[in-house]
């Protein structure tokens, strides 16, 4: 089961996650994250976040793409240590950081 809390701070979203991101799941992610616009910033607080799997991981690197399209930027918070371990492994991080460069 997956809870997603959207608090809307100025033209920051914060989606909070709380449960399993996987692939019984992803649908409720991204109905979350497919209408975001006029935001220049999406924070994804994982700090409820038990598991993730490779669909939870295409889930955020949609919501990256989406981020490019319109224009801001996705900042990953408070990943336990094994998620965050997990996302480092696949290159996550790297894949943010590098396109978030390349758009400024």
């Amino acid at each position: 089961m997956l809870n997603v809390k959207s608090r809307l701070e100025g033209k920051t979203v914060r989606l909070s996650l709380e449960g399993v991101l996987d692939i019984s799941t992803v649908d409720t992610f991204n109905s979350q994250t497919e209408q975001l616009s006029g935001i220049s910033e999406l924070v994804l607080d994982m700090a409820g976040l038990e598991f993730i799997d490779s669909s939870g991981i295409g889930a955020i690197l949609q919501v990256v793409r989406l981020s490019q399209e319109r224009g801001f930027t996705v900042n990953l918070e408070n990943a336990n240590e094994n998620i965050s371990e997990l996302l480092n492994t696949v290159g996550l991080f790297q894949i943010i950081e590098a396109l978030q460069k390349g758009a400024n």
